[in-house]
């Protein structure tokens, strides 16, 4: 492992930078820290770094937008996000944008030097992508600003980071002005001189006490809002980011709609699609090829009828056997592929797609979404991954994409 590798962090909350800082220089890594995007190319344009670790959601220039830049300046540079505000969507974006990793927040040390480690030894590789694909991907944030501004006021989005949730679990009673009482840096502890006569007292946080007070005042509803730190309509959030999203805040007081219930959600909703008039397909067939791997029926059926009045030919496979027969007589231009179909291991179908089938753009499509899966079908070639129940109008959306990407 190279020991004098030189770091850059950028993170606008700058007690995080200084917090991975710490934790790196521990093994003779050289940390340079910026507090902004701008601030990060200005140094990087004078110097060279082995290794970009960047946050995602940052006010001006967010970090995907940072990692598409860097990786056309300086393609050589490694990089790794992080976020507090981790989705499916930003780790495929940023797996597929040539990140070598995603870190969701909180992370330990151990965690964020075994990454660094490595990124820099190249145990960890670059997704197979094309300076089309990542032309094409959208780098804004993972919901709307005018739609959070709607409920938090423009200030809140224009200050809009990670502040109100934990980094970096290293040992925070070391941290300077750290209040064992309120468990965090506090400005009024230190006010008073690291001492907290009211908390003394009554044995709990005036801070923390007082935010109670104020969610009761308001007449908290968890089924409205998430958490007392995130005032969106909880509706919203999920109309802009999808349900997973939500599923990966860890807010306590959500309920979320069992799997087979969105099974069945799913469903209605592509079967309602598809029973939409319109007018009759050309004679002449479609020049595109898709195959649906699902071992839901009704979910084959349905996507393949709503792909099929926007002029694509859809096949479709139930099964292991029936996919992998497919794929080796067929050279598909498109395959949407779920991931739990019985009987097969893990990512063993896209594998043996991007085996077999190198050109043929792949889709995950699943109903148990999740972070790791979302990061490791990028890095095996997956171009999108939709998180179920999706709508016509995103699987419409993810299948031009891709269609686009292969023209």
């Amino acid at each position: 492992m190279a020991t004098a590798a030189k770091i850059m962090v950028v993170d606008d909350e700058k007690q995080i930078c200084q917090n991975v800082a710490k934790i790196l220089s521990k093994n003779n890594f050289e940390v340079v820290q910026a507090t902004s995007a701008k601030e990060a190319m200005e140094k990087m344009a004078t110097d060279s770094f082995a290794l970009l670790i960047s946050d995602i959601v940052m006010p001006e220039m967010n970090g995907l937008e940072l990692l598409k830049l860097v990786k056309k300046e300086w393609p050589l540079t490694k990089a790794v996000m992080m976020t507090a505000y981790a989705s499916t969507d930003t780790a495929v974006r940023s797996i597929r944008m040539g990140a070598l990793d995603y870190l969701t927040k909180p992370f330990t040390p151990d965690e964020l030097r075994s990454t660094v480690e490595q990124a820099l030894t190249g145990a960890l590789v670059e997704a197979p992508t094309t300076e089309r694909e990542r032309e094409i991907i959208d780098v804004d944030i993972p919901f709307d600003a005018a739609e959070v501004a709607k409920y938090t006021g423009e200030d809140y989005v224009d200050k809009l980071g990670p502040s109100d949730l934990p980094v970096v679990q290293a040992a925070p009673e070391t941290l300077e002005n750290y209040c064992q009482l309120g468990n965090m840096v506090c400005d009024i502890f230190k006010k008073l001189e690291n001492t907290c006569k009211g908390g003394i007292k009554t044995g709990e946080c005036p801070q923390l006490k007082a935010k109670k007070k104020k969610a009761a005042a308001k007449g908290f509803d968890a089924e409205k809002l998430i958490g007392i730190d995130y005032p969106f309509n909880y509706e919203e959030v999920v109309s802009v980011t999808g349900p997973e999203y939500v599923l990966n805040l860890h807010h306590d007081g959500i309920a979320f709609v069992p799997y087979e219930d969105l099974k069945k959600n799913m469903a209605r909703l592509l079967q309602e699609a598809s029973e939409i008039p319109v007018d009759e397909l050309p004679v002449e067939t479609a020049p595109y090829d898709i195959l649906v791997v699902d071992d839901e029926v009704a979910v084959n059926n349905n996507i393949r009828k709503i792909l099929s009045k926007k002029g694509y030919l859809v096949d479709q496979a139930v099964n292991k056997t029936e996919a992998l027969e497919k794929i080796q007589d067929h050279e598909y231009r498109l395959v949407l592929l779920d991931l739990k179909i019985p009987e097969v291991n893990g990512l063993e179908l896209l594998k043996a797609i991007r085996d077999q089938r190198p050109d043929t753009q792949v889709i995950i499509i699943t109903g148990y979404a999740s972070i790791e899966t979302a990061v490791e079908s990028s890095r095996m070639g997956a171009i999108a991954y939709l998180p179920k129940p999706f709508t016509p109008d995103e699987i419409r959306d993810a299948t031009e994409m891709a269609f686009r990407l292969a023209a």
